[in-house]
């Protein structure tokens, strides 16, 4: 059996784009965990969802990455100014770690 511990999280900003006939909707996250381990910080997650033009979607999610609110901001900025995709999410943050 699988111990969870759940999340309380609220949308700080959303930012919608269409490209191409694509929708892209990209969503900041913060949450507050209820873990002992983690002593109620704030923890940011940016979440990225792409809808293709027939109606197909998709979604990633970044999920308690960041405990900076300034550094979440930027990090979401970024992925907004890039369009960038539920599979591009995890490089562009693996290059925000270099």
């Amino acid at each position: 059996m699988k111990n969870s511990v759940k999340t309380k999280q609220s949308v700080i900003r959303i930012e919608e784009r269409e490209a191409d006939g694509y929708k892209y909707r990209f969503e900041l996250l913060r949450g507050e965990s209820q873990s002992t381990a983690s002593y109620r910080i704030p923890l940011y997650s940016v979440r990225v969802t792409l809808t293709e033009p027939n109606g197909k979607s998709g979604s990633a999610e970044i999920k308690e990455v960041f405990a900076d609110g300034g550094k979440a901001l930027l990090f979401f900025d970024k992925a907004v100014r890039n369009l960038a995709t539920p599979v591009d999410l995890a490089y562009i943050f693996e290059d925000e770690l270099r």
